[in-house]
């Protein structure tokens, strides 16, 4: 009959796991724990995330053209009143895209509304838009530099 033995060859205690000798291949040590290296790594994927982030911010974060939208008009049937500001650089014309939702969220109107090159760096407009259902939003999209 053959007994069942540690791995470091003794007899195990009643209630101890053993496995059969040579069944499952040698056991390793468990390794021991590297906290630094943990550390190191995380610092150097923070620091390189900052730093990506930084720099898509630079490159697209805040433009020129910015808009906020001040109200907007349902009142007229076939049409909504959209009233935005709009900051842009002293003498530049610009180019902005407004749109109308209905309640389910589809686009029911859409135009792109220009901004004349003038010394102001900020713009008042007031734009009426057609629109083919019944409006539930006005909005500012986005504004850019003019062709």
């Amino acid at each position: 009959m053959s007994e069942t033995l540690t791995l470091d060859g003794r007899v195990p205690d009643p209630g101890e796991v053993a496995f059969p000798h040579g069944r499952y291949g040698r056991r390793r040590k468990p390794r021991r724990s590297r906290p630094l290296v943990a550390a190191a790594l995380t610092l150097a994927v923070v620091i390189v995330g900052g730093a990506a982030s930084w720099r898509l911010h630079e490159q697209y974060g805040h433009g020129d053209y910015t808009t906020n939208l001040l109200a907007f008009d349902d009142s007229v049937p076939g049409q909504v009143d959209i009233t935005f500001e709009v900051y842009k650089p002293e003498g530049e014309g610009a180019v902005c895209r407004v749109r109308s939702r209905d309640m389910s969220g589809a686009e029911i109107g859409a135009a792109e509304v220009p901004i004349p090159a003038d010394s102001s760096t900020r713009v008042v407009e007031t734009h009426t838009l057609p629109v083919t259902g019944e409006p539930n939003t006005g909005e500012v999209q986005r504004c850019r530099k003019a062709d």
